[in-house]
């Protein structure tokens, strides 16, 4: 039987039964038929996935289980890998790994998503991975739906569309403290299996960093292309694990971890721009940090003690965010 192009993955988590039939809808509907998917409900208590999307599990390439446990948003994620590995290594080259897309319960896909992934990540063979354009769909009263217009905008203005060299845009990430998510959700981007192999799982012990801390890994080891055209469709609402997280402050410290792993990484040349990115995202940390307690908004305790630790063998780094702090005021 020939192997699949795309092993398509949706981890689920208490999803409305119209949502979770609309995204396997539009998997259906691709352009691209030669791709499985597997939907892997990651425990869940109110909702019962498995019959919301039974009619389904009669086309062969598409498969449920449910995980023994709740795992998490990295650990689901990763539980759709470990479950569904592709086929021993015969050698016959590089692109025998196949295609990995997540497609998240929520959101949508164009029928011609996957067909024009593939053709962009064929025509740019030194790229890990392909990222394209997509809507939001706000639904209900979503106080953060203006980030996703400002980050919209922001993308249109500064990332091209085509091949992006690694390193060169890692930089230019970095020195803006890997902020905004210019690349976007897992459920428009499309990976190598062989780069994802070779960057290893994503950090389940993340919340609201946990796809750009991946997206930054990539970057350390492989290219990426940029398709403009709008071809998903990101649902914005309020029990979505983005609006949940946004209100609940959580995962401050995440990309100051982030920060850290790629620097750690850089050859010693590029540690002097390292260490000048941490800097200041540790001072708009400090920043974040103050703005909030006065606001009387949570603030994350994830991380403290590894900001501690980092802290003390890093004096100097943590004087100059200080300083640059007290510089705003």
């Amino acid at each position: 039987m020939d192997l699949p192009r795309v092993r398509v993955y949706m981890p689920a988590y208490e999803p409305k039964k119209a949502h979770i039939r609309a995204a396997v809808e539009s998997v259906l509907a691709q352009t691209e038929k030669n791709w499985t998917l597997l939907i892997n409900d990651d425990a869940s208590v109110r909702e019962s996935v498995k019959s919301y999307v039974q009619d389904f599990l009669g086309d062969p390439r598409i498969t449920f289980r449910r995980n023994p446990k709740n795992l998490g948003i990295g650990g689901n994620w990763n539980e759709c890998l470990k479950n569904d590995p592709p086929p021993p290594l015969t050698g016959e080259g590089p692109g025998e790994r196949g295609l990995v897309a997540f497609l998240f319960h929520d959101d949508l896909w164009e029928p011609a998503y996957l067909e024009k992934m593939i053709a962009a990540l064929e025509a740019n063979p030194t790229a890990g991975f392909a990222a394209t354009n997509h809507m939001y769909l706000k639904e209900g009263e979503v106080p953060a739906v203006s980030f996703y217009e400002e980050l919209q905008k922001f993308v249109q203005q500064n990332i091209s569309p085509g091949l992006h060299e690694h390193r060169m845009f890692l930089r230019w990430w970095m020195e803006r403290g890997l902020k905004p998510n210019v690349i976007g959700e897992p459920s428009f981007v499309v990976l190598r299996r062989s780069l994802m192999e070779k960057v290893g799982p994503f950090n389940a012990s993340m919340v609201q960093f946990l796809d750009s801390e991946y997206w930054a890994r990539c970057l350390l080891n492989a290219d990426w292309v940029y398709v403009p055209e709008v071809l998903g469709k990101f649902r914005v609402h309020p029990a979505g694990m983005s609006a949940v997280n946004e209100g609940l402050g959580r995962g401050v410290f995440e990309r100051f971890q982030t920060l850290q792993t790629v620097v750690e990484s850089l050859p010693s040349e590029e540690q002097a721009m390292g260490n000048a990115a941490l800097t200041k995202a540790l001072s708009g940390m400090i920043e974040q940090y103050v703005t909030r307690r006065k606001q009387g908004r949570n603030v994350s305790g994830q991380g403290g003690g590894g900001l501690k630790t980092f802290a003390f063998r890093h004096p100097i780094i943590l004087l100059r965010a200080i300083a640059q702090c007290c510089a705003k005021k």
